[in-house]
């Protein structure tokens, strides 16, 4: 199937694709049920345990080391990497 990766994703929603190619939306549902505030070592956590796939971890290891108060924060965070 064109456009899809292992597993029948799209990379662009959080597939094993290109990192670049994770969406925010993809990110925010690895997020789900993250209690904000939040450092990037909880981010990390949580995705790791929603199953995030490696892209998804890749990028959320570019964080920096502050906290994030909301999901707009981690939106703007990720606009600043790209």
């Amino acid at each position: 199937m064109a456009g899809t990766t292992e597993g029948g994703k799209k990379a662009s929603e959080g597939g094993r694709g290109n990192q670049q190619k994770a969406s925010p939306v993809a990110i925010e549902n690895y997020l789900k049920g993250i209690k904000y505030p939040a450092d990037k070592n909880k981010l990390l956590e949580q995705a790791k345990n929603n199953k995030a796939p490696q892209d998804v971890m890749n990028i959320l290891n570019k964080f920096g080391g502050k906290e994030y108060n909301s999901p707009i924060d981690v939106s703007k965070e990720l606009g600043n990497l790209q």
